[in-house]
């Protein structure tokens, strides 16, 4: 399995998203050669999301998706790629209010989680673009439309 999920308080998860999930994490490593590499997923409450928030990126607020990458050396001795933290509060209703699926919007989530973990970024236009490239091109491959 190239995806590690803990869903603690929420049971929601049904065994067929895992999958998906899974099967997209595997899709996105392996196309980055980085198949070798396992990603955990946290999936949390408002409360947890907004501590991490707060206490990783000065922001008191809570927000869909978070990663943390690991180290290289980490890389090499865990075998992780890093974490990823999503707020199924957050995710559920930002989905209702985008008028979204709620598990293709965590599809696009986790690829955009993903990508972060392997250095993409957004935080200018020509990366955000290369970025949202990459999404559309993974969630394509799933069936999924273009979330932009």
């Amino acid at each position: 399995m190239s995806l590690n999920i803990l869903t603690h308080d929420f049971k929601r998860l049904s065994s067929e998203l895992a999958s998906k999930l899974d099967l997209l994490t595997r899709h996105i490593l392996l196309d980055q050669n980085k198949d070798q590499l396992v990603v955990n997923l946290k999936l949390i409450s408002s409360k947890e999301m907004i501590r991490l928030n707060r206490d990783f990126r000065s922001k008191e607020s809570d927000t869909n998706v978070l990663s943390f990458p690991a180290s290289k050396d980490i890389q090499k001795i865990s075998g992780e790629l890093g974490d990823i933290a999503m707020s199924m509060p957050y995710i559920e209703s930002e989905s209702h209010n985008l008028n979204r699926d709620l598990e293709d919007h965590m599809m696009h989530l986790l690829a955009h989680g993903i990508l972060h973990l392997l250095g993409f970024d957004h935080a200018v236009e020509k990366d955000a673009n290369l970025m949202e490239k990459q999404e559309i091109k993974y969630l394509e491959f799933f069936k999924i439309a273009n979330p932009y």
